[in-house]
């Protein structure tokens, strides 16, 4: 018989973060699996000799548990796509979601040679590394080993699902490809991905795989150590079982801000849900948007001017994710035509709560109080353009990277 949803939970752990697994595994196994919800993990951390696939037990009690050995890669597509196999076989039902608990990035894939410059420069080791560790360390941008940056000095600095010790992790295409797959394997669009990581709240990463999810909830910011209080979520999941996947996000949305709201420390908070839907009506609103801003700024130096001060003036993460609606709301403070404005004025519509595009929103903290819950990648006209941003799929069927080179070519002359 199958249940009413199966939450799959992907902890690549091996990495720093591996204290925060095992405490989120104890959260799981508070209200574990029943008839109607069951709960698998798959969990790789530093201090265990072997990977596991689990059915999640309410107190660990009689659960059903698989050795997969110490040689498993957690950064490699085949082992989330097998996990996701796995679990349909093991604990079938009629919706999936799938949660990718790791560091995260964004969408970028940057160089490893900026890891590698740093570290070579820095003159610290692999063992100074990890002797350096902390339990306030948040989930934020992935770093590899030493080890991997000095041997790898060329490779990708990748996305999400990290495993310290291959050096591995999903990049924002391979993701794509890994939810193609579960799209195939189920039968099914995921019905909810979520990402219990940093700065995945992306345009870009959302557009990747808008056909196999139903809907996406993830953080512009970066997440605090403690992530996701799973206990309450999968409380609320297993007393509501007829959620659709938009419904669990708005839960995720609410449980996860409410978690930090009295700890001021942790502060800024971001989660966000989105309709997979509404994903391409969104991108065709911000596509207007950039024409119209293309337009005014290609002979005009004043208007290349203004754009340049509204960017500096946006809410940005990780220096090169922007966060849209403030982004937008900047613009039309400025002097620009009425074209401009109007455009602006349909994106910032369209990033609403409860339309079609975003599902909920909530923040907490003052530098994030007015973020609307997707960024985009805008750098510095003076910086260069990722050279793999012309890879994804959000790049090559909008406008977007049109945009950034008119930009940098508006405020530099080149």
């Amino acid at each position: 018989m199958s249940a009413k949803w199966t939450f799959m939970v992907y902890v690549a752990g091996y990495n720093n973060l591996t204290s925060f697994a095992g405490k989120d595994i104890a959260e799981m196994r508070k209200v574990g699996s029943g008839e109607e919800l069951k709960v698998t993990v798959f969990v790789k951390r530093l201090e265990q000799q072997a990977a596991h696939r689990m059915v999640i037990s309410k107190d660990g009690k009689n659960e059903l548990r698989e050795n997969l050995g110490g040689d498993v890669d957690s950064g490699s597509p085949q082992t989330m796509v097998d996990f996701i196999r796995w679990s349909k076989a093991k604990a079938p039902a009629e919706r999936y979601a799938l949660i990718i608990w790791n560091h995260g990035s964004g969408w970028d894939p940057l160089d490893f040679d900026e890891l590698y410059s740093s570290v070579k420069s820095a003159g610290v080791s692999a063992r100074e590394l990890d002797a350096r560790g902390s339990s306030q360390i948040g989930r934020s941008l992935f770093k590899p080993t030493v080890e991997a940056a000095l041997t790898q000095p060329n490779a990708r600095l990748r996305a999400i699902a990290s495993d310290d010790g291959t050096g591995h992790s999903l990049d924002t295409i391979e993701l794509g490809n890994v939810l193609k797959q579960a799209h195939e394997v189920l039968g099914r669009p995921v019905d909810l991905l979520g990402m219990d990581a940093c700065l995945m709240s992306c345009l870009e990463v959302a557009y990747q795989s808008e056909k196999d999810v139903r809907a996406v909830v993830s953080s512009e910011e970066l997440e605090p150590g403690d992530g996701w209080p799973y206990e309450k979520i999968l409380a609320d999941l297993r007393s509501n079982p007829t959620l659709d996947g938009a419904g669990l996000g708005r839960v995720v949305v609410k449980r996860y801000v409410e978690s930090y709201k009295h700890s001021e420390d942790m502060w800024p908070v971001t989660m966000c849900a989105i309709h997979s839907a509404g994903i391409e009506p969104f991108a065709t609103a911000v596509d207007a948007f950039t024409m119209a801003l293309r337009r005014v700024i290609k002979d005009d130096d004043v208007d290349a001017t203004r754009l340049l001060r509204a960017h500096t003036r946006s809410t940005r993460f990780d220096g090169e994710l922007i966060d849209l609606r403030t982004f937008c709301e900047q613009v039309r403070a400025q002097p620009f035509e009425s074209a401009v404005k109007t455009a602006a004025k349909k994106v910032l519509d369209a990033l609403k709560p409860g339309g079609d595009f975003v599902v909920a929103n909530a923040n907490l903290g003052e530098s994030v109080e007015h973020c609307g819950g997707v960024t985009a990648y805008l750098p510095a006209p003076t910086d260069e353009i990722s050279p793999y941003y012309k890879d994804l799929r959000f790049a090559q069927r909008h406008g977007w990277d049109e945009f950034l080179r008119s930009y940098r070519r508006a405020v530099r002359g080149t």
